[in-house]
């Protein structure tokens, strides 16, 4: 494919993935807000557990989307539909069979729930009704399993993720539009529960349409099948990314396992409003990975390595350029945006929004390197890496939300991020991915110049936020907002305009501004 090509695509990809997602992330700012003024603390808390154990519940997929994705790389690129069916196959019937051991799973854990939440009695008190909630949130997830979700792969693989995006913005505002209207009509969270799980059920059969529409022959009945060596080998990968995708949910899931166990579910409740500036930002800003995956993928196939590592280079700039903005407005703003947004009682104050911030980077910078592991298929490198960053995650999370409480739990997913995946992943890929073509510590000294610049930057938006330009209100939240978002990008160019991964994105972006500007003038 050519390099036009694989850019047009990305630019696509990026420009319907992240224009859609700011329409969703209003709504679903305005849908929270809804929320906590009608239902209240604890079925928020009871939202976010029960989210976290079906992400737990996901991993029984053990890696096998990523893998299918890798494998499809090359047959799309070589255009063998054979090939693609056989996949296409396999992937359908591996999928039926985690979806049903996924429901078994989850009906197995629902006598455990008691014990899970702290205040569970409490929540009966309340007429809330865990167990129903729960089944609900379980068929949540089962349903992407079995209702045509493999589909989405080709569609992913042939670098044309606009469609899906622009599927999942249209359902997004239409799911959160119909829990508004519910919640404040009825304030009935069993129907706001299954609003969510109905759209989905939609969404993936909208997806499996314009799948079927695209590549028919894809989904031809195939009486070929993968080879008992190429199952073997697909389940060799899938079990390395299966202990990689553990950890990443490892890390996150178990926040609000420790903190309902040992604290309860209110402060979960608090604290999963300050989780929404994680996972909004983290969404947000993995549409940019996500849109190019493919044409990596593509470019892992067909490029020399010395052109694979530049854009590894400009993909590291701009995440360290995005979600370094981001960690600095979160962790200077984001108690401003709770107190404005929904009131002073709901704050939880420093360092939290500090060290959410340093989640919201170091997820960023792993988001960057896993996916060049997974698309040049360093999957079985390593793979006790992640297992001791989940252990070293769970063992200081539960002693030091002993002694600092929801402080200590936040430092225990840092310290498991910063000891083992930071550490140990730029030298898998280093050497595997990229076969030495730089020494990685090359990457290691560029990136601790990035995180001294954005330090640095990040004191001077609190000193303007509080001395210079001292204010409370929204009208100073935007204020403080658009200071941030010029100052921490504009410094970082600055600093690396000299650099030819810099200058590549200097001169995309004036290209894509004289083509807007051309077809404004057209």
């Amino acid at each position: 494919m050519r390099k036009e090509s694989r850019t047009r695509n990305s630019l696509i990809n990026i420009a319907t993935g992240i224009g859609g997602q700011i329409l969703s992330i209003i709504l679903k700012f305005v849908t929270r807000t809804v929320f906590i003024h009608t239902l209240g603390t604890s079925y928020i808390g009871i939202n976010g557990l029960f989210s976290n154990i079906l992400t737990m519940l996901s991993l029984t997929e053990l890696g096998l989307d990523a893998a299918i994705n890798f494998k499809l790389y090359k047959p799309l690129a070589e255009r063998d539909e054979h090939r693609v069916r056989v996949l296409m196959k396999f992937y359908k019937q591996a999928y039926r069979v985690i979806g049903f051991v996924i429901l078994l799973i989850g009906l197995a854990i629902i006598p455990t729930l008691r014990f899970i939440i702290k205040d569970y009695d409490s929540l009966e008190v309340l007429g809330i009704n865990a167990v129903f909630i729960f089944i609900l949130y379980l068929l949540q997830s089962v349903s992407s399993y079995l209702f045509f979700g493999y589909r989405s792969a080709v569609i992913k693989a042939a670098q044309k993720n606009y469609i899906i995006n622009n599927v999942e913005i249209i359902m997004s505002v239409i799911t959160n539009i119909t829990q508004i209207i519910i919640l404040y009509i009825w304030q009935d969270f069993v129907l706001y529960t299954a609003s969510a799980l109905l759209f989905i059920i939609v969404q993936n059969g909208v997806n499996a349409i314009f799948a079927q529409k695209m590549f028919p022959n894809f989904f031809t009945k195939e009486e070929g099948k993968l080879t008992k060596n190429e199952v073997i080998d697909l389940f060799k990968d899938c079990g390395a990314l299966f202990v990689y995708r553990m950890n990443s949910v490892a890390l996150k899931s178990t926040d609000n396992f420790v903190l309902s166990t040992f604290i309860g579910l209110k402060i979960v409740g608090l604290y999963s409003n300050y989780l929404m500036f994680y996972t909004t930002i983290s969404t947000f800003l993995s549409r940019i990975y996500s849109s190019v995956k493919a044409s990596m993928g593509n470019l892992f196939t067909t490029a020399e390595i010395s052109k694979s590592y530049f854009f590894f280079e400009v993909m590291n700039l701009i995440t360290v350029i995005f979600y370094g903005t981001a960690c600095i407005g979160v962790a200077v703003l984001a108690n401003d945006v709770i107190e404005v947004w929904i009131g002073p009682d709901y704050i939880i104050p420093q360092p939290l929004p500090i060290l959410i911030g340093i989640e919201i980077l170091l997820r960023g910078l792993k988001t960057n390197l896993g996916q060049i592991r997974n698309i040049s298929g360093a999957f079985r490198q390593m793979w006790f890496r992640p297992v001791l960053s989940v252990i070293i995650n769970l063992v200081v999370s539960v002693i030091m939300v002993q002694f600092w409480g929801i402080y200590g739990v936040l430092i225990g997913t840092i310290a498991a991020d910063v000891l083992t995946n930071l550490l140990v992943d730029p030298k898998i890929i280093h050497e595997y991915s990229f076969k030495q073509y730089k020494p990685v510590s090359y990457y290691y000294k560029k990136n601790g110049i990035y995180l001294i610049t954005l330090l640095a930057v990040g004191v001077i938006v609190a000193f303007l936020r509080s001395v210079v330009l001292p204010g409370r209100g929204w009208i100073w939240v935007i204020t403080h907002i658009l200071i941030c978002g010029i100052i921490a990008p504009a410094a970082l160019i600055l600093l690396n305009y000299r650099k030819p991964e810099c200058k590549y994105l200097i001169q995309k972006a004036r290209t894509i501004g004289k083509g807007i500007v051309n077809r404004i003038h057209q």
